[in-house]
């Protein structure tokens, strides 16, 4: 078949109102030569034994350009085809693929099976701007050699791919792709941030199959959108003396985020990568399963750690949870996914979202248990300073995330964040961190994932606060008032039924108290430290034992969406008692519970102490409540919880009992 012009008015590659075509062939030593396919749903769908398409042209087709297979026309072998010199343009699907089938599925669910294609050659072709497929795709068989063809503006997916197609494809088991350009190709279909030029089976999205022996030699990739080389599953490949040049994100990157590698082998040797952006790395390899030998590559030594723009961000000051370090995954940050899709502001593309939190910008989400981030910040001064986080959660997350300094050391403790409904809809949790001054580098650790973060907002603490104590003089630091003192020279007064001066150098001492002056104290004895407790009902791991642990960041929870809701605390004997402090998670977000106390010698006949009402649960005043009342001698104590705005349960993770 020579020199035809075949052109149609399909508008989609369905078969409606006679859609279809174009060249559908099979046997042996076929030939189609310069034939002009356009507006059809496909060009050619061919198979059989040593055909060729040659000096053809197609555009605007809606599928597949050139697919050379194994099945076409009922045939069920596709070996020493060839395809080129061929120019195609702006395809639905692959513009030019090799597709060998392992077997279909029968309409009585039998299945029909087919040789695996062999010896396919594909040469000196241009494929431009596919928009619903890959530039040149290489699906199962084997001895295939796919070289010196031009592949530019990939719309939506990978530019040049070697792997295996969906469930039912045969396996790669070797081919050569060499001198081929991959230029500005890649994409981000599914949000998957696709790669220039991928080996490796799941192209498709199925992770499934052998891709073995594919040598990748002598191409050139430029200006790709995500990474420029990436590596799924596969084994002994060869990947040698390519170049790549500008990529979006990283050069060479094996298990990139929806293209994951657990096992694999590839030898790395003699490749070029030039011109990377900030923050980006010439190589990366996040799989512990996947052994690559590199030598002789020529390319920048992995950047080291820096800060986001050059500049380290100042504290106190805000933070922006977007500008982590620069330097790369294992460095300045490590993650387990490349999600995000705000992809332009960062070189990695790691995790970022467009916030509609005030101010917009950037948030960073996909958290997960075990990533992290780091910043470099200059503190202005030694001291303890309140940390605003501003986060989203669509559910509470317990033991969230810690702030951690560069060696290693806990600064805040496990944070829990509070449901604020949705992954946009924003709130602000606040706890408490020491700092020396200077430069340092702070890492945000996620411990549990399902939440976002917009910023943290460091502030000092004010010098002179006055506040009321709600624990024993012995315990208290300078971090439960945000006390923030550089001198031993200063002090700082709190009243308290009495006045008590707090005093010491932070700087040097920055946990202990010294407290001193005219007044009484009048905090007492916690009677309910220690003491067995009983509830009405808990979930998962947060028992009542929890409240009378001395642990604010442990708490009980009721079971969800039942109340009333109750917990006591059986003092051993009747003790007199004129006030109650109930605490939640210091660095939840506010919350407001309605309760009621109430008090029983004997754990079974309870009189009112204090009648229901509204209490809110505050970070600014440590998400305390007191409840104060006329003294009353009770064995035991309970508090009963008929709404909590914050979530669908009673809580409570301190329950202190005072005389006075």
């Amino acid at each position: 078949m020579r020199n035809f012009h075949i052109d149609a008015n399909a508008v989609s590659r369905s078969t409606i109102g006679g859609d279809g075509g174009a060249m559908d062939t099979t046997g042996t030593d076929w030939l189609a030569d310069g034939i002009w396919t356009q507006d059809t749903m496909s060009g050619f769908w061919a198979s059989g034994t040593g055909g060729k398409v040659q000096n053809s042209r197609l555009t605007s087709i809606w599928a597949d350009g050139i697919n050379v297979n194994n099945v076409s026309l009922g045939a069920d072998t596709g070996n020493n085809l060839t395809v080129t010199n061929n120019f195609v343009r702006g395809t639905g699907d692959d513009a030019i693929a090799i597709n060998s089938v392992n077997y279909n599925t029968n309409s009585d669910g039998s299945k029909t099976y087919y040789n695996p294609m062999t010896n396919v050659t594909v040469s000196d072709n241009t494929s431009i701007a596919p928009w619903g497929g890959k530039g040149v795709g290489i699906h199962g068989g084997r001895g295939h050699q796919v070289k010196d063809n031009y592949i530019g503006d990939t719309a939506r997916y990978i530019g040049l791919g070697a792997g295996r197609f969906g469930v039912n494809g045969s396996d790669l088991l070797s081919a050569t792709v060499t001198g081929n350009t991959v230029v500005r190709s890649g994409g981000n279909a599914y949000s998957q941030g696709q790669p220039a030029l991928h080996i490796g089976n799941g192209g498709d999205g199925q992770n499934t199959g052998i891709v073995d022996k594919v040598t990748v030699n002598g191409n050139t990739v430029t200006d790709s959108l995500y990474d420029g080389i990436a590596f799924s599953t596969s084994t002994n490949t060869l990947l040698q003396d390519n170049t790549v040049s500008n990529p979006g994100r990283n050069g060479i990157a094996i298990s990139p985020s929806y293209y994951p590698a657990p096992t694999g082998s590839a030898t790395i040797t003699g490749n070029t990568v030039t011109e990377l952006n900030p923050g980006a790395s010439a190589f990366v390899n996040t799989s512990s399963g996947f052994v690559a030998t590199l030598s002789d590559n020529h390319w920048p030594p992995a950047a080291p750690e820096g800060p986001y723009g050059g500049t380290p961000a100042a504290v106190p000051g805000t933070v922006q949870a977007e500008n982590y370090d620069t330097g790369g995954q294992g460095v300045a940050y490590n993650v387990t996914s490349v999600n995000g899709n705000a992809n332009s502001y960062r070189a990695d593309g790691v995790d970022l979202d467009n916030t509609s939190d005030t101010g917009g910008g950037y948030n960073l989400g996909w958290t997960s248990g075990g990533q992290w981030f780091r910043y470099t910040v200059d503190v202005a001064t030694a001291g303890t300073y309140t940390l605003d986080l501003r986060v989203a959660a669509p559910s509470a997350v317990a033991a969230a995330l810690h702030l951690s300094d560069a060696s290693g050391t806990n600064l805040t403790g496990a944070v829990d964040l509070p449901a604020t409904g949705d992954w946009q809809t924003w709130a602000t949790v606040t706890t408490h961190v020491t700092l020396p001054a200077g430069r340092q580098i702070l890492t945000l650790d996620q411990d549990n994932g399902g939440w976002n973060i917009n910023h943290l907002g460091f502030t000092a603490g004010s010098g002179s606060p006055s506040a009321t104590l709600t624990a024993s003089p012995a315990s208290l630091t300078f971090a439960d008032l945000a006390v923030n003192m550089t001198s031993a020279a200063q002090s700082v007064t709190v009243t308290n039924s009495g006045t008590l001066t707090l005093t010491g150098d932070q700087s040097n001492n920055p946990t202990a108290v010294a407290l001193s002056g005219t007044g009484t104290d009048t905090t007492g004895t916690d009677l309910a430290a220690g003491k067995p407790t009983s509830e009405s009902s808990h979930t998962d791991a947060y028992p009542s034992s929890n409240v009378t642990d001395g642990n604010q960041g442990s708490y009980w929870e009721s079971a969800n969406n039942t109340f009333p809701q109750w917990v006591q605390v059986d003092l051993g004997s009747a003790r007199s008692a004129s006030r109650v402090v109930l605490q939640l998670p210091a660095g939840w977000g506010a919350r407001t519970q309605t309760l009621t106390l109430g008090g029983s010698t004997d754990g079974t006949a309870f009189t009112t102490l204090k009648s229901s009402a509204a209490h809110t649960f505050d970070p600014s005043t440590r998400n305390t409540v007191t409840l104060t009342f006329p003294a009353a001698t009770q064995r035991c104590f309970r508090v009963t919880i008929t709404a909590n705005s914050g979530w669908p349960a009673g809580q409570v993770s301190e329950f202190q009992i005072w005389t006075s």
